[in-house]
């Protein structure tokens, strides 16, 4: 059995969006029995484990809070630098010609912004200001401002002050991919199992997912996969699960093959 992806899935990486983003608020449900035809299906067979964070207990609908922050932009003088600094990378923008106000220029950097910072999703408002917004829920991020114009009513290099803190759900979540492979993050992955059977397959879907049958709607992202000792897409050292004992899961890689 190869991983099944379900349609919701296929259309949002079709239409621009990266796993990692897509999963960052997930759970691993391992079932007993054989899977059903696809993702898109209800699942069948008992629900034996959900694989969290540390065992941590997932509501429906849990999810992170991504890290925020704003910019104010006080000046737009002609050849003035305005620059923001994430995690010791920066990205400028240089108000030459000049842009004539300072909500054009707020435009102008948080465009540069978006277009260069890999991590962060930028835009501005009527009012001046830059709203910046890390684009991994769970990634912590220092960020300052730099330049010879005003930002946040300051010249020079200064802090940034966060408007919404980076706030961790009980869910599970991927780090960098490097070279085609995209492995877990550092955290625990593990479950305690609610029930004894023997393992058939699993689902990785997002904390919202209510596991019901989404052939029509299309709305839940699932990525499913056969569960055995060798051979399958998850493999565990045992797979006899015993109501109560803590499931570990100790690597877990997707590969996005070259051809």
């Amino acid at each position: 059995m190869a991983l099944k992806l379900s349609t919701k899935l296929r259309n949002q990486m079709l239409n621009g969006e990266d796993l990692r983003r897509i999963f960052e608020d997930a759970v691993i449900k391992i079932y007993s029995g054989s899977a059903p035809a696809t993702a898109d299906l209800a699942p069948t067979g008992t629900l034996l484990a959900t694989i969290s964070k540390a065992s941590g207990t997932v509501s429906a609908g849990e999810v992170s809070t991504p890290q925020e922050t704003k910019i104010l932009i006080g000046s737009f003088a002609a050849g003035e630098t305005f620059t923001f600094i994430d995690d010791s990378i920066s990205y400028t923008y240089t108000n030459t010609p000049t842009l004539g106000s300072a909500i054009l220029v707020a435009a102008a950097f948080a465009a540069v912004l978006d277009a260069q910072d890999p991590n962060i999703s930028a835009f501005a408002s009527g009012t001046a200001t830059i709203y910046i917004q890390a684009k991994y829920k769970g990634v912590a991020h220092t960020w300052s401002s730099a330049g010879t114009g005003t930002q946040n009513g300051s010249t020079g290099a200064h802090a940034c002050a966060d408007t919404v803190a980076n706030v961790l759900a009980d869910t599970i979540r991927w780090g960098v991919a490097v070279d085609g492979v995209i492995s877990k993050e550092s955290a625990t992955w593990s479950g305690l199992a609610v029930a004894t059977g023997t393992a058939g397959y699993f689902r990785m879907e997002t904390s919202s997912d209510t596991d019901v049958d989404d052939t029509s709607n299309k709305i839940f992202a699932r990525l499913q996969g056969s569960v055995g000792v060798s051979g399958t897409e998850m493999i565990l050292s045992n797979t006899t699960i015993t109501t109560g004992a803590t499931q570990t899961i100790d690597t877990a890689t997707i590969t996005l093959p070259a051809s």
